[in-house]
């Protein structure tokens, strides 16, 4: 096998507070890849969002995506085609970062195997980039692993063996959840999204299933979930859970509601044998939700008194915009993904439906990602994705920060087919009267054409 390197890094590209949505025309890295999007499939399909005040471990202003990639070893000649999830995003300042993580191996000898991470930030306009790329092994070896930071002054190799592509997926065997009951996972995580900044972080959303076992050890039911590992160059490994779906368990003759209600939220975070287990489960009832935080330790468990209620961010709020139009949702949030590392913070993705200004012929679909923190400081950042209201055209970006007492920041971009034309607007609401904030960052930039 020839030996892997990078030789050159993913170009500047376009984008706004939600990312980039193309890769260049062609990118060259790990094995002497040259990667760009297939001509012939259609753009990338947008399945997530996060907002720029979205808290690790996903990247603050990221979407994620998948797409169709070709690709070309240099060094070989091989050349053909694989699928990818991808996550982009780009600041005002030109910060940026592009993840690719291939998800199957499409057509043609040779291609990045499945598995295999690449990543790329850019460090504002002053040529320094720094290049990552996990090529995950096919025979059952160690992953070729390369870290390159590119400066205008020349390459230097950064060493390192975080290991992006080989790391626990649903490892939550045995947690006990509030209620008594005991979760663990059932097969292999379904991937559909990936997210984080390789070497630092990566993370890994998809979905679960899990089999329930009460406290005696008898089974008493399954569910799917939507969940997300992550892990660090410290060690630190982190799993959110969020039941998606009671599949009772046939097997035992028990029926749909013996396992944790749809909405119930798990995570785990596991640092060098000291592991914290979050629960919150979900009342059918409508009482309290149970919800329980526990640390685990060498020296013994220690209970740890917690109020924050996780759930509550699966409620998407209205949204009064500063120019009168009200934006209702309509139904309940379709959940699509969990992240965040509750008891400290929550993020719940979904799709959403929402009536504007009370009319049911005016309205629109997004995804929508709600986020809350302990401070009681949330978010709700929307991308409408399709539209049967002109003044909220697909691609438009609303996002609203609530920081209580009634201080709200308010920033919409609605895209414009002119280019240069998108309305951006940014307003602090506060019981005392509006603001309007500068706002000159466009988040929409790319994004109409995607759907």
């Amino acid at each position: 096998m020839h030996r892997r390197r990078i030789t050159r890094t993913l170009g500047a590209a376009a984008g706004g507070l939600l990312g980039v949505v193309f890769l260049p025309a062609a990118v060259a890295f790990a094995d002497d890849y040259d990667i760009t999007p297939d001509p012939s499939s259609s753009p990338e399909v947008i399945t997530g969002l996060y907002g720029l005040a979205t808290l690790p471990p996903p990247e603050a202003g990221s979407t994620q995506g998948d797409q169709l990639f070709d690709f070309t070893d240099t060094t070989t000649g091989a050349s053909g085609t694989f699928n990818a999830d991808e996550s982009t995003a780009m600041d005002d300042f030109g910060f940026s970062n592009e993840e690719v993580f291939v998800t199957s191996d499409g057509s043609g000898a040779d291609a990045p195997p499945v598995g295999s991470v690449f990543d790329t930030y850019t460090f504002g306009h002053g040529g320094f980039e720094n290049i990552y790329a996990d090529v995950a092994s096919t025979t059952g070896g160690a992953d070729v692993i390369s870290d390159t930071l590119v400066t205008p002054f020349g390459d230097y190799t950064i060493p390192g063996t975080f290991d992006a592509a080989d790391f626990p997926v649903a490892d939550a065997g045995g947690v006990t959840i509030g209620n008594g009951d005991v979760i663990d996972p059932v097969g292999t995580q379904t991937t559909t999204a990936i997210g984080g900044i390789p070497p630092v972080t990566v993370v890994l959303q998809g979905d679960q299933l899990f089999d329930v076992d009460n406290a005696a050890g008898t089974a008493v039911g399954s569910f799917d979930a939507d969940e997300t590992t992550t892990t660090d160059a410290i060690g630190t490994y982190t799993e959110a859970v969020l039941v998606t779906k009671d599949l009772g368990d046939t097997t035992v003759g028990t029926a749909a509601g013996d396992t944790p209600a749809v909405g119930s939220i798990f995570n785990t975070i596991d640092f060098d044998g000291i592991e914290n287990f979050y629960s919150d489960v979900v009342s059918t009832t409508g009482g309290a939700d149970v919800i329980t935080d526990t640390v685990e330790t060498p020296l013994g468990d220690f209970t740890i008194p917690t109020t924050f209620d996780a759930a509550q961010a699966e409620d998407t709020a209205a949204i009064d915009l500063p120019d009168g139009e009200d934006l209702d949702p309509t139904g309940t949030l379709d959940f699509t993904g969990v992240n965040g590392l509750p008891p400290i913070d929550v993020d719940v993705q979904g799709t959403q439906t929402f009536d504007v200004d009370g009319s049911s012929s005016d309205t629109f679909t997004a995804d929508v990602t709600n986020t809350l923190d302990p401070l009681g400081i949330s978010t709700e950042t929307v991308l409408v994705t399709s539209s049967s209201d002109p003044d909220a055209p697909v691609g438009s970006v609303i996002e609203t920060v609530s920081l209580g007492a009634g201080f709200e920041n308010i920033y919409s971009d609605l895209p414009s087919t002119t280019p240069g034309a998108d309305v951006i607007s940014d307003t602090l609401v506060t019981p005392f009267g509006d603001i309007a904030l500068p706002a000159s960052f466009d988040a929409v930039l790319g994004l109409a054409s995607l759907f």
